[in-house]
């Protein structure tokens, strides 16, 4: 089946799941993550699409990976999810290098995107097809087209302590979007910070399209958690701010709140610490398509390799070799495969040709010492589209002796 690509768009999916089982006798814990395939219409196969982060010691799991889908509009995609409980080995970020036969599998929910798409709020909820305990949440977006990123270096500022009086937090940020339906969507995290009320983390880079979808003003919410080994980590506090409150904050104070203390202390409560967006832009990455909407122009350079490793023009195996029937040899191949691609983009469609390692024959007939840099054609001057590079580079044939080093 021929697909429509002026009919696709490209989706953002996300997947969480609810009231997963934990696992053991003893350990009675579960790290989960979760392995996503499309399945091959024609045959069935399923074809890795990716695979989440392990979500340690969390029954509710909230998979911070974004996937990127092609969406079909008349076709019939079908997915399959598949849960996994990691055996405490790192994972790498490849799936196809994941030993998934030495993980716990957990169980599995298929969905069509169609269907997705089409739901209220774009989630589907799936139990599994085992009996294991829990459900799958899937939901998805349609993705603006952005290439941006939010440039940010986050710091926090006399957070509240949450280890008790012989050790001191250890803080990470977690950033979700807001829904339609207003729920959240877990799509940013950073790493831990040892031992700091007051923690500075590394300038990151965040992708706009996962972040918020492109809209600066989307709802986001960025949780502070005090980091345990085990999974179950402490909520130190929340701020409230879209992309553009954190970049005109200008690095000020925001207040990190926690809902619960606010509501039981009421306007004695001032805060559980600050959040500071202290170095914040948008980093723009134009297409293609905007570097040549804005004037930039495209010269094609052509140079052609005459060393002797080509072989001797007048033998078949030669790369030099011209056919008496036509067919094109390896150079003749490259020149038009690159310049027939190029040539729409230089307006004046002349371009200048050289060759390198080459002896070159006089107009006594005699060859000269080898050279690496001549014009191929006029000496110097441009020839007019593919069709002169090719005649130029065909009647240089008659006048270089092919030479060395190669």
């Amino acid at each position: 089946m021929v697909l429509d690509t002026e009919c696709m768009e490209k989706v953002s999916v996300f997947l969480s799941a609810k009231g997963l089982e934990k696992i053991g006798m003893f350990s009675g814990k579960i790290d989960p993550f979760a392995v996503l395939y499309e399945v091959d219409p024609g045959n069935g196969r399923l074809i890795p699409m990716g695979i989440t982060n392990v979500a340690q010691d969390q029954t509710d799991p909230n998979w911070t990976t974004t996937f990127v889908l092609n969406y079909h509009f008349e076709a019939i995609q079908e997915f399959l999810v598949k849960v996994y409980h990691n055996d405490g080995t790192a994972l790498p970020a490849d799936v196809n290098k994941v030993n998934l036969a030495k993980q716990h599998w957990i169980g599995d929910v298929r969905f069509r995107l169609s269907n997705l798409m089409c739901a209220r709020s774009q989630k589907v909820t799936s139990t599994f097809s085992t009996d294991a305990k829990g459900e799958v949440i899937v939901r998805g977006e349609v993705m603006h087209n952005t290439r941006d990123n939010l440039i940010v270096t986050f710091a926090c500022n006399k957070l509240i302590n949450k280890e008790g009086f012989f050790s001191t937090s250890d803080p990470f940020i977690q950033a979700s979007r807001m829904n339609e339906d207003g729920t959240w969507t877990v799509v940013w995290q950073n790493e831990h910070v040892n031992n700091s009320l007051n923690p500075r983390w590394a300038q990151t880079k965040i992708s706009m399209a996962s972040l918020c979808n492109g809209d600066i003003d989307r709802p986001l919410k960025f949780d502070i958690f005090d980091y345990e080994k085990s999974g179950k980590h402490v909520f130190m506090g929340l701020v409230n701010a879209s992309v553009r409150d954190l970049i005109s904050s200008n690095g000020a104070a925001m207040n990190v709140v926690e809902p619960l203390k606010q509501a039981k202390k009421g306007a004695k409560y001032l805060n559980s610490g600050t959040l500071h967006a202290t170095y914040c832009y948008i980093e723009e990455n134009p297409t293609f398509s905007d570097f040549i909407a804005g004037g930039c122009e495209i010269s094609l350079v052509v140079a052609v390799d005459f060393t002797a490793s080509n072989g001797d023009p007048a033998a078949p195996n030669s790369l030099h070799y011209i056919s008496p029937v036509g067919t094109p040899n390896s150079y003749q191949q490259a020149i038009q495969a690159v310049g027939n691609v190029l040539e729409p983009y230089d307006t004046d469609k002349l371009y200048p040709v050289y060759g390198f390692g080459a002896k070159l024959k006089d107009a006594a007939g005699k060859y000269g010492a080898v050279q690496h840099c001549f014009p191929v054609y006029g000496g110097g001057l441009e020839v007019q589209g593919v069709d002169g590079i090719l005649q130029a580079y065909k009647d240089s044939l008659q006048h270089v002796m092919l030479s060395g080093p190669t």
